[in-house]
């Protein structure tokens, strides 16, 4: 019996390497696959996703039926999966027709919004479909899920309107954003989520108008030179020249506006207020404000110009970068160790809270 099992085992490593050596199967994208293949693919592809998705949980911090946590999802997939995949109302490039298998138009009914998070963060191999771009933000790929459980709703109009803040931008061969009065921070996209006012387009990015000059330097220059992970602003700055980086950052800079930030529904704004201005010594916790405050007229603006602002900024990024700098990835800039460490102590309760209370200044 041994005999016959070794046998059989030699036989299959014999017809393996065979079939791997004279290629049998056509893999030309210019060829279709044979009948039942294919189907088979996406089945085991659809199972694949559906084992893996049910375990994930949607973090309390993350409302998906937020407007603007779906606004940016849509922004994002202007950027990086129109392309292939069409978008609604607007067709695929015709690029895509000679893919095997050819992406998808996609439709809000065949997977679920964790279904949607599991494939924006973890792409399929041998298709084409990417992992999310920023290795380890397992925050960003919440807003494509929040706009993908919805496409079904737009048309070419509302999407080009979420995406873009304008119902026929995307009319134009090479995307534009507004008249060219409003200079590189148009033409680049910016405005698509940042806003044109530089207040993030109710919720749907962070608020930049009025950070400091250096500050916004600093981190557009990290995006693009890879010491700062985003899917979303390192695909973008990364083509950007140093000197259109450095005229956005006093683009933003340059304006004035009152910050109002969204409180999130979780976390309480009093104990995050004591957390934030006198820290915790028992546990380690150091003083927020000690860096994020005490200059500006208001007294909250941080006094050294490579520090952001955080008062008055949405809850929603104030929990998310809080969660990067304590759990990773890290950025590589300079002083982020500092921020890191900050970050280490704390529990999400206390970045709930601290979000709290720094998005109600």
């Amino acid at each position: 019996m041994r005999r016959w099992i070794l046998g059989g085992l030699a036989g299959v490593a014999v017809a393996g390497g065979a079939f791997v050596f004279f290629a049998p199967y056509n893999i030309a994208a210019s060829q279709a696959h044979l009948p039942g293949v294919g189907e088979t693919l996406h089945l085991y592809l659809r199972s694949a996703v559906k084992a893996r998705s049910g375990a994930i949980e949607v973090p309390d911090h993350v409302d998906l039926s937020d407007d603007g946590l779906a606004r940016l999802g849509a922004g994002h997939f202007a950027t990086g999966c129109a392309t292939c995949h069409g978008a609604p109302g607007i067709p695929r490039n015709p690029v895509v027709e000679g893919m095997q298998p050819m992406p998808p138009k996609l439709t809000s009914d065949e997977w679920t919004e964790k279904d949607f998070y599991w494939i924006a963060r973890h792409g399929f191999k041998y298709t084409g479909m990417p992992a999310w771009p920023g290795e380890g933000r397992d925050d960003e790929p919440w807003a494509l899920a929040a706009f993908l459980a919805r496409y079904d709703s737009y048309d070419a109009a509302s999407y080009a309107e979420a995406a873009f803040g304008a119902p026929d931008a995307w009319q134009a061969g090479a995307v534009r954003f507004g008249e060219p009065s409003n200079a590189v921070a148009q033409e680049h996209a910016c405005v698509r989520c940042h806003g044109d006012d530089g207040l993030g387009r109710d919720g749907t990015a962070p608020k930049l108008a009025g950070q400091s000059e250096e500050w916004l330097a600093l981190v557009l220059d990290a995006y693009a030179e890879g010491h700062r992970e985003s899917g979303f602003m390192e695909p973008l700055a990364a083509g950007l020249r140093p000197q259109t980086r450095a005229q956005i950052a006093a683009r933003y800079a340059g304006m004035q506006a009152t910050w109002d930030g969204e409180v999130l529904p979780v976390g309480d704004a009093a104990r995050g207020e004591v957390l934030a201005q006198q820290g915790d010594e028992h546990f380690d916790i150091a003083s927020c404000a000690s860096c994020h405050e005490g200059a500006g007229a208001d007294g909250l603006s941080p006094k050294r110009a490579d520090t952001p602002r955080i008062a008055g900024q949405d809850g929603y990024w104030l929990v998310n970068w809080l969660t990067m700098y304590r759990d990773g990835p890290q950025p590589t800039t300079p002083r982020a160790h500092l921020m890191s460490a900050a970050a280490k102590p704390l529990t999400d309760e206390d970045i709930r809270d601290i979000a709290a209370y720094y998005a109600g200044r």
